[in-house]
């Protein structure tokens, strides 16, 4: 995401990047993002995501905190819902910021309708 956002349940994003260059991949009974990336493949069922597809923010949980104040470091799983399949996804706080922007509702209610 270019600017960061407080993001709060229910905002909706869009995936920036070209069509084809993320998936959402089926694992066992969850579906987690994949980046397009050579060697970074996950097996399983591939959904590939649409350049300006809309997501809907479902929260995110705290996995790992350091307890260092210097490092600061921290795992944080996001939960995405694809708007066209309902289907729920798991990534990083780092993809979120890498692949999706902050998309206004106004103008999703207008381009809806």
């Amino acid at each position: 995401m270019s600017q960061f956002r407080e993001l709060k349940k229910g905002d909706l994003v869009i995936f920036n990047r070209k069509s084809g260059s993320g998936s959402f991949v089926k694992v066992v009974d969850k579906f987690y993002f994949m980046p397009a990336k050579k060697d970074m493949r996950l097996d399983g069922l591939k959904f590939p995501i649409r350049q300006n597809e809309v997501f809907i923010y479902m929260g995110y949980k705290v996995l790992y905190k350091s307890l260092d104040i210097v490092e600061n470091d921290r795992v944080i799983k996001i939960n995405l819902l694809r708007e066209t399949t309902n289907q729920v996804c798991s990534l990083s706080e780092n993809d979120l910021h890498n692949y999706f922007s902050y998309y206004a509702r106004k103008y999703h209610e207008v381009y809806t309708q």
